[in-house]
């Protein structure tokens, strides 16, 4: 196991090194759970959900909404539904 030093600002706010961060696949916005177990402080990555990390990563400028086209096609139904 390695020790790293690193410094708390003022803010309370530390820096993880770039190779924890690498190591470990961690990104800006991502989630940590602090934990304090025996007197020490331990900080665990949350996973992200890899259903929001899709989010709109297919999606094309000037490409129409999908719930846009759902809800023309379920329009579309209950016209053809009445007559």
């Amino acid at each position: 196991m390695t020790v790293i030093k690193v410094t708390l600002s003022e803010k309370g706010q530390i820096v993880l090194p770039v190779a924890l961060r690498n190591r470990y696949g961690l990104k800006k916005g991502d989630k940590l759970a602090i934990e304090e177990v025996e007197g020490a402080i331990l900080l665990r990555p949350i996973p992200r959900n890899p259903l929001l990390a899709l989010r709109g990563k297919y999606r094309t400028k000037g490409q129409e909404k999908l719930t846009d086209i759902l809800l023309r096609e379920r329009w579309l139904d209950r016209e053809r539904e009445e007559w």
